[in-house]
This record gives structure tokens, sequence and C-alpha cells, in this order.
């Protein structure tokens, strides 16, 4: 029988978008369910991910065939219960690398997001609400030197140097005499802005359903959407994600590797399934990671 502790969940960052200029926008698609930790129960990841894509999508829609942009990125993601019914979670990119085929790569922390999420209801149909503000602390600016003319250079921030936080509710089910699992969600991002540019505000849907192979190795599939509040027509300059919108599907498998730790591998990529893609660069992205869980009754 499954149980919440036994339920894995993955943090990934996204990639970068390009219009007449470059966007960077955070992940408003981080793992969701209506499920809260227990009182001292614990789960801790760091992960690296790794992107690559020359095929871009305009505000409008259009693909584009570009210079070829790349994105790592290691990321931590941990949460931990401060009560049965209240989690705190966290989400930062530790170091993340931007570039192009035709410049040099930059580096940077990455934007902290921190979600508070209590639970509504746990017992028979487990449902919850968060709220997690996304605090702008890493490079909004930073430039990478074209390696074709010295004289040209281009903003690949590590951080949108925005302020904007998420509202999320979400509710999930377990099956009593079999390992599987769903969860749905659905939340808002209230968006302000940077260097006096207003961004458009923006609404994620998505669903995850998972199940546990051979009583050993829990693998998983999720579908995700984000969508703009406002037609955002203009392209600015180099501001972050505004007018981007997707359809985004996944697949991951958690392997057991030693006591407590597991192996998280997982495939995200793009499609135009509820959602069609604007403002992105879209190709699949790879992500291994390393988890630990701590029960609540280890010392």
């Amino acid at each position: 029988m499954m149980t919440t502790r036994s339920i894995t969940r993955y943090a990934r960052v996204l990639v970068l978008g390009l219009g007449s200029c470059l966007f960077l926008f955070n992940s408003p698609v981080l793992a969701q369910s209506g499920w809260t930790k227990e009182k001292g129960e614990g789960f801790y990841q760091l992960s690296f991910q790794s992107f690559q894509s020359s095929d871009y999508y305009t505000l409008g829609g259009e693909l584009l065939n570009t210079n070829k942009f790349s994105q790592q990125s290691l990321v931590f993601y941990g949460e931990y219960g401060l009560t049965d019914r209240f989690t705190i979670i966290a989400n930062l990119p530790l170091q993340t690398w931007n570039g192009f085929e035709t410049t040099e790569t930059v580096s940077g922390l990455g934007d902290l997001r921190l979600e508070f999420k209590h639970s509504l209801l746990k017992k028979y149909l487990p449902l919850s609400i968060s709220v997690a503000p996304e605090i702008p602390i890493g490079r909004a600016n930073n430039f990478a030197q074209s390696t074709v003319n010295d004289f040209e250079e281009i903003n690949l921030p590590s951080g949108d140097g925005e302020f904007n936080v998420w509202t999320t509710l979400a509710s999930s089910f377990a099956l009593p005499n079999a390992p599987f699992y769903g969860s749905i969600f659905a939340a808002y991002n209230f968006r302000t802005e940077y260097e006096e540019v207003s961004f458009s505000d923006q609404i994620a849907i998505g669903a995850e359903v998972g199940y546990k192979v051979a009583n050993l190795v829990w693998v998983n599939a999720r579908l995700n959407g984000l969508n703009s509040v406002d037609d955002v027509l203009v392209a600015t300059d180099f501001v972050r994600g505004d007018g981007t919108e997707y359809t985004s599907y996944s697949f991951g498998a958690s392997f057991p590797a030693y006591k407590d730790f597991h192996l998280n591998l997982n495939y995200r990529n793009f499609a135009d399934f509820i959602y069609s893609r604007r403002n992105l660069y879209s190709a699949g992205t790879w992500s291994i990671g390393i988890l630990y869980q701590r029960k609540p009754n280890e010392k």
C-alpha cells in the first residue's frame, strides 16, 4: 500500500526564450500534489539538468531556427514538514550556465523560490493550498561576450530580477491496494516588474500519475500547461518570459540507491496539446538527481 512518504517529487529548471532579445523564466510547474509532509519528515534533492536548442517559437507562435542556445543547471530542492499539515519547500538553482554557440558561457546563482504549503483536506481526498514567492537573488544582468565580434555581447541572466508569487491549489489520490497515485493542480502567478517594465500574470495547470514497478522503481508521467493572462504583443528588451506559453510533458523514474537515498532520472519536452508554444526555445531537457528522504522518527 502506498503512503504519502513513498511518493517522490522532483524539481526542474526551464529554458530561456528569445524574441528580438532573450528572456529568462523560472519553472512555474514544479511537482505539485495535495499531500503535505508529516511533522519532521524531509525530502531533499540535488539535481543536474541539461538543455540545448536552436528551435525558437516567437510571441506569435512562429518557429525560427537560431544560433544554438544551451543551459545547464545544478539545483537544490527540499521539503520539510513543520507540522502534519504545514510544509515548507525551497527550490534554488545553485548555479546556472548559459551560452550560445557564438558566445562565451556565463554562470550565476538563480532565484530562490520558497513555498509555504497547507493541507486543507488530508485523509480521504488530500487537498492543499500553497503560496510561493520567488525572490530575485540571481543575476538579472549577466552579459556574455561574443566569440565572433569582440564588441558584441548579450545578456544571459541566471535570475529574472522580478519578485513574483505563485498560489497553487492541488489535489491527489492514492489507491488503497495498489502502488498507484494521481495529482492535479492549478496555479496563478502574480507578476510585478523589472526595471519599470510590467509583466503579464500567468496561469499554470498540470496533472501527474505514478506507479511503483515490481515494488522497487517509481515511474511517473506529467502533463503541464502555462498560459499568459494578458495578450503580450510586443517583446520588450531583456526581460523575462513575458508572453511565454506552452504545453509540456515529462517522464521520470526513481531508483533505490543506498538506504534512504534514491537516484532520479527525468526527461521533459514541449508540445502544443493545450497551449501552443510561444516565446521559448523548445527541445528536450534531461535531468539526473540524488534524493534523500528523512522519516519523522529519525534522529
